[in-house]
C-alpha cells in the first residue's frame, strides 16, 4: 500500500510540475462546456426573412407586423418585387421570404383560400423544415385571431405554399457531404503537419536540418509545400467521391472551389505548426491538435446553424476559419454562386492564412533557437 500511495504522489507531482496538464484538465473543459453549452442546441432561432406585399391591404399590412414583431424571425424588411427577395436567399441573407399575393384580403372577404408562397433556402434541410413549420403556425395563429375577431369572413383558411431553393427535397447529404469534406481537409493537414515537424524534433532531424544551409524560411515552405500537395490530392478524392458515392456534383466553379482550397490550406498548415510549437510530442501534438478540433467544428455552422447561437458566441466564430470554408462549400457546390459574391470569405481565409502562417513561423524559429 505504502509503495502505491508513494506512486500516486510522484504523479501527482509531476502534473504540478506540468504546467500544460492544468490548462488541459481545468481550463479547456470548462471553455468547452461554457461555449459548447451555449452553442448546441437544436431550436431554430434568428431566421432571417423578407415579406413581398403585393396586396398592400390592412390584412397584408397586419401580417407584415405580426412576423416582424416574433423573436424568432429577424425581420429585414419588405421587398419590391419576387426577384429581388429571390436574390436576397441567393446572397444569403435571408434564410425565408413570404409573398402576400395581390388580391389576398378580396379572395379571403369572398370565403376564398388565399396563399401565402414561402420561399425558404433548403440547404440546410432540418432549419429549412423547422422554419416552414414557425411559419405555417404563424399564418394560423393570424388567421384564427381574424375569425374570432369577425373581422374577416374567412372559410376557406389561408393555404401556405412552400417552395424549397438549392434543395428541394431537404435532402440532408447535400448538407452534410460538403462540410465533412472540408472538416476532413482541416483534420488531415492540420494534423500531419503538426505530428510530421513534432516527430522530427523526437529524433532529431530537425536540428541537423537547420545546421545545413537551408535558411529558416526555405525550411518552412518546405514543410508546408507537401501537406499542401496532400491536402489538394484529398480534397480531389473527396469531391469525387462526393459525385461518384453520393450523386453530389459541384454546381460552381471548379477552379474558383480549388482557389478557396488553397486560402484555406494556408489557415490549416499554420495552425499544424503553430501545434508543433506548443507539444514536445506526438501524443501532445495529436491531443492539443483534437482539442482545438472540436471548438473549430461545433463553431464551424457545421452541425448547428449560426444564428441559432447566443450572440457571443457568434462572435467567436468570427475566428473559426472552418466557419467561412463550410459557407464557401456549400454556396459553390450547391448554388454555384461567383466569386464576386465570395470574395469576403475569401479575403478573410487568405488573410487569416497568412497571419498563422508567418505568427506560428517566428514562433518555430524562436523554439528552435
Amino acid at each position: 500500500m505504502g509503495k502505491i500511495r508513494s506512486l500516486v504522489k510522484k504523479e501527482f507531482r509531476q502534473i504540478r510540475r506540468t504546467k500544460a496538464y492544468f490548462a488541459l484538465i481545468f481550463v479547456a473543459p470548462f471553455m468547452q462546456l461554457l461555449i459548447m453549452g451555449s452553442a448546441i442546441t437544436n431550436e431554430v432561432k434568428n431566421i432571417s426573412l423578407v415579406i413581398v406585399d403585393q396586396d398592400k391591404t390592412p390584412a397584408s399590412r397586419e401580417i407584415i407586423d405580426k412576423f416582424s414583431a416574433v423573436a424568432i424571425f429577424d425581420y429585414l424588411g419588405e421587398a419590391r418585387t419576387t426577384e429581388e427577395a429571390s436574390l436576397a436567399l441567393d446572397d444569403g441573407l435571408a434564410k425565408a421570404v413570404i409573398i402576400i399575393p395581390r388580391d389576398f384580403e378580396r379572395d379571403m372577404e369572398r370565403g376564398l383560400s388565399p396563399s401565402l408562397q414561402v420561399l425558404i433556402d433548403g440547404v440546410d434541410g432540418n432549419s429549412a423544415g423547422i422554419s416552414l413549420g414557425y411559419i405555417t403556425s404563424m399564418a394560423a395563429g393570424i388567421q384564427k385571431g381574424w375569425m374570432m375577431a369577425g373581422q374577416l369572413p374567412v372559410s376557406g383558411g389561408v393555404q401556405v405554399i412552400p417552395r424549397y431553393f438549392y434543395n428541394p427535397e431537404l435532402d440532408s447529404k447535400l448538407n452534410f457531404v460538403p462540410g465533412l469534406i472540408g472538416l476532413l481537409l482541416l483534420m488531415i493537414t492540420t494534423m500531419l503537419t503538426a505530428i510530421n515537424i513534432v516527430r522530427e524534433k523526437e529524433l532529431g532531424t530537425l536540428e541537423q536540418l537547420m545546421v545545413t544551409p537551408l535558411g529558416g524560411t526555405q525550411l518552412i515552405i518546405g514543410k508546408i509545400i507537401p501537406f499542401t500537395i496532400l491536402g489538394l490530392l484529398q480534397f480531389t478524392m473527396g469531391i469525387l467521391a462526393a459525385r461518384l458515392v453520393f450523386g453530389i456534383p459541384v454546381q460552381g466553379s471548379i477552379p474558383l472551389l480549388y482557389g478557396m482550397v488553397l486560402l484555406f490550406i494556408m489557415t490549416t498548415l499554420g495552425l499544424g505548426i503553430f501545434f508543433s510549437t506548443v507539444a514536445n510530442t506526438q501524443q501532445q501534438a495529436m491531443f492539443v491538435a483534437w482539442f482545438s478540433m472540436i471548438f473549430t467544428l461545433l463553431l464551424s455552422g457545421f452541425f448547428v446553424p449560426i444564428n441559432n447561437m447566443p450572440r457571443f458566441v457568434q462572435y467567436l466564430t468570427y475566428l473559426n476559419p472552418l466557419r467561412y470554408f463550410i459557407t464557401v462549400l456549400r454556396e459553390i457546390y450547391l448554388k454555384g454562386t461567383p466569386f464576386r459574391d465570395l470574395w469576403r470569405e475569401a479575403v478573410i481565409l487568405g488573410g487569416m492564412g497568412l497571419t498563422l502562417i508567418l505568427a506560428s513561423s517566428m514562433r518555430f524559429h524562436k523554439r528552435l533557437k
